[in-house]
């Protein structure tokens, strides 16, 4: 019988150096810009709104208006 194959080392991934993120006490939007893991990846960090973790340009973005479900209906 064949010897089994020999074991290879798996190979670990490197941990990429942690970025800061950018909510500094929960004021700045927090909205993507870029390719991540490019050195032009960055955020948005404009004023964020009340409560919530984007401008409110991107806030327009994220959050869509929950529909009334009669307008379904007609």
């Amino acid at each position: 019988t064949a010897a089994p194959p020999a074991a290879v080392p798996v190979a670990r991934p490197v941990a990429a150096a942690p970025r800061p993120f950018p909510r500094v006490g929960g004021k700045s939007c927090c909205w993507p810009i870029g390719e991540p893991g490019t050195s032009s990846f960055t955020f948005c960090t404009a004023e964020a709104m009340v409560a919530k973790p984007y401008c409110p340009e991107h806030a327009a973005i994220a959050y869509v208006k929950v529909r009334d479900r009669r307008e379904d209906a007609a």
